[in-house]
């Protein structure tokens, strides 16, 4: 999957490799993950992943719509809802969140 910029990044992409400066990768992911649930955990709910796109994307709350795009991010790369996932499927959950969303409003 491209890694695409965070959608309230405001830059300019590198005039050089074309690409946005803050790539949605696995350390960004991990410092959100962090400042959102103070460690990082094995497994993650669905309010855990929540916690952290409200933290990397500076939401006030979650709304309706932005469940929703969370809910096709977590069936993209899971297939289907759980109470609880793997640390590293939920990441690849906010990743997909993260690099799609701009594109669902």
């Amino acid at each position: 999957m491209e890694e695409h910029g965070v959608g309230w990044c405001q830059c300019d992409k590198d005039p050089v490799t074309g690409k946005a400066p803050h790539p949605v990768n696995k350390p960004l992911v991990t410092k959100h993950i962090i400042s959102a649930l103070g460690d990082v955990p094995e497994v993650m709910s669905n309010q855990d992943i929540s916690k952290v796109v409200v933290d990397l994307w500076k939401f006030d709350t979650i709304t309706p719509p932005i469940a929703e795009a969370l809910m096709r991010s977590v069936k993209a790369v899971n297939g289907d809802m759980h109470p609880q996932y793997p640390t590293a499927t939920a990441m690849a959950a906010i990743k997909h969140f993260s690099n799609t969303y701009d594109e669902q409003i």
